[in-house]
Parts: structure tokens; sequence; C-alpha cells
């Protein structure tokens, strides 16, 4: 029987595969990172459990254009995680699908899922802004009323105008980088895709079911929050109820770490690229943490014990891909 170029292709796809996942394992190096992650959160909580109200009344100023940045701009890392894995799923399917309509109507479902996250993604980024410049001109703290983005104070033209100008660019971007990967590449981005999704949905629900049941107040809710004293203040182990406060834990800093995420689709062989992302999703994760606290939205244990779940639940979906954050790392 002869092989076609196809069929030997295909052999080839099954076998790297099947060698990936054979040689993946924890290195050394990754576990290293992990208790030293796990430590110092651990020691930052400590301190919470203790000084959450000296650190706020230390550090906390609603002018700062510091945390004023980073609650404006950074609070878009589930969105731009799914919109890259919606991207990534759209061109898969558009490359493997022979049906020309099931193609089309699922290609499309996906493009369009990119823009919902498009516009999620403005729509809290231009709220932020547009609160923090009425605050300016109203000479009040540029953070006061911008802690939640609740009501639509933007040109809502401007938002679908940016967001399809984006998409149009974004995703005729996506499908030329997508159509020059190999079978075992495209196999392997669906994967980060897939679990990518499952890994903001996670991280969503976990943060937001847990926000309900605590209904801890945030700082700058708080009677007073420059004397000995803070009226409406629980310590972060105690649970208060669904009472329409949502300070523990962060949600900012969910989506801050959640910028690490986007690592695992740098090409496996791009090792400088791959140590480029790591660093900026560890940034990320940390400035936004710190700004938080900086703004006055969140007590340090609220952003310690979301950096510290997110950060192990991207771990574990790293050991689920079987990819490495830094692939020189990996035991050849």
């Amino acid at each position: 029987m002869q092989l076609t170029n196809n069929d030997v292709r295909q052999a080839q796809d099954k076998i790297g595969n099947e060698t990936q996942n054979i040689d993946f394992r924890t290195t050394d190096q990754e576990k290293q990172a992990v208790l030293i992650f796990l430590g110092i959160g651990l020691l930052s909580l400590l301190i919470a459990t203790f000084f959450d109200r000296n650190v706020t009344q230390a550090v906390m100023n609603q002018n700062s254009i510091f945390g004023n940045i980073f609650q404006n701009y950074a609070d878009q890392g589930a969105q731009v995680v799914t919109f890259v894995s919606a991207e990534v799923i759209a061109w898969y399917i558009w490359r493997r699908l022979n049906d020309h309509l099931i193609k089309y109507i699922m290609t499309g479902g996906m493009l369009l899922l990119a823009l919902n996250q498009l516009l999620s993604l403005l729509q809290d980024a231009l709220s932020y802004t547009f609160s923090m410049l009425n605050n300016l001109n109203n000479g009040v703290p540029m953070g006061l009323a911008n802690n939640t983005a609740a009501v639509q104070n933007y040109p809502e033209v401007l938002r679908w105008s940016l967001a399809i100008l984006l998409w149009i660019m974004l995703s005729w971007l996506f499908a030329n980088w997508l159509n020059k990967k190999s079978n075992v590449d495209m196999n392997y981005l669906i994967i980060v895709a897939v679990v990518g999704i499952a890994v903001v949905f996670i991280a969503q629900t976990t943060i937001g079911d847990m926000k309900n049941l605590w209904g801890r107040f945030r700082p700058y809710e708080m009677t007073t929050v420059s004397g000995q004293t803070m009226s409406e203040f629980t310590p972060w182990y105690h649970m208060n109820g669904i009472n329409g406060h949502n300070s523990f834990p962060s949600g900012h800093t969910m989506s801050g770490w959640l910028f690490l995420y986007l690592d695992f689709f740098v090409p496996r062989d791009n090792i400088a690229m791959q140590r480029k992302m790591v660093i900026f999703g560890l940034a990320m994760g940390i400035l936004t943490a710190m700004s938080r606290v900086r703004i006055g939205a969140h007590w340090l244990s609220d952003v310690t014990v979301s950096s510290i779940l997110i950060g192990l639940l991207i771990f574990a979906a790293s050991r689920l891909i079987g990819a490495h954050f830094v692939e020189n790392h990996a035991i050849k």
C-alpha cells in the first residue's frame, strides 16, 4: 500500500503529539516557582490578616495615577483571553470542516463571540475612562466614582465603531497567522483555546460567587478611612452573606493575572517570546493587585486571595495543556 503525502503528514502529526504528551512533566524549576509563589502569597495573606486596615490607611489614594491606569485598563484580561481563543477556534473550524454551510455558521458564530468580547472590553475601558475624566472636571478624586463602571457615560457609537474596526483588523491578522501553522501547531492551539475559555469561565464564576457570599465592604465604602476605626470592616475570613458589597476577592486582580495565560498561545519553539509573555503576565498580575489596594478599591487580602486562586488555576491549566511557561525549562 502506498501512502500519500497527506497520510504521511497525518502520521507525523500523530507521532509528534504522542511524543509531546509522553515527554511532558513538571520540572524542578516549575515546582520551585509554584512553592515560591505560594510562599509569598501565604505570607501576604498572613500580613493582611492582622494589618489589612493599616495597609489601606497607609497607601490609599483615589487620585493615584498608577491606581487609575490599572483600574481603567487592566480589567480586560478575561475578554482578551476569550477573544484570542474565539479567533483560534474560528479559523481552526474554517480550516478543518468541509461542509460549507456548517463551516460558515460555526466560524461566523465564533467570530461573533470575538466581537462580543471586544465590545465588553471597550465597555469597561471607556466607562472607566469617561468616569475618570468627569471626576477631574468636577474636582473630585479621579477614582472616586470610577471603582465600578456601572453606568454608560460614553457615546455608544464610539464603542461600536472601535470594536468593529479592531475586529476586522485583528480577525484578518489571526486568519493570516493561523493559515501558516502546521497541523501539529493547530492541534496544540485548539486545545489552548478551549482550555482558555474554560479557565476564564472558572475564574469569573469562582471569584463572582465568592464576592457574593463574602459581602465584604470595600475600603472606599468605609465610614472612615483615616481614623483608627472602620465601622463596616470585617476580616477576610468572615463571610457576611449577600448584601450588595463585593470586595473579596478582587475581580480586577483576577483579570490582571489572566494575561499570563496568553503565554500558551506563543509558538512552543519561540523561547524569547515566551519569556516576554511570562514577564508581561506576572507584571500585570502583580501591578494590578497593587493598584487596587492603592486606589482603595480592595484590601490587601482581597488581591492576595485572588492572586493565589488564579495563579494556581493557570498553572493547573498548563498541566492539562501539556505546556511549560518557558519551554527551554522542559526536560528533553
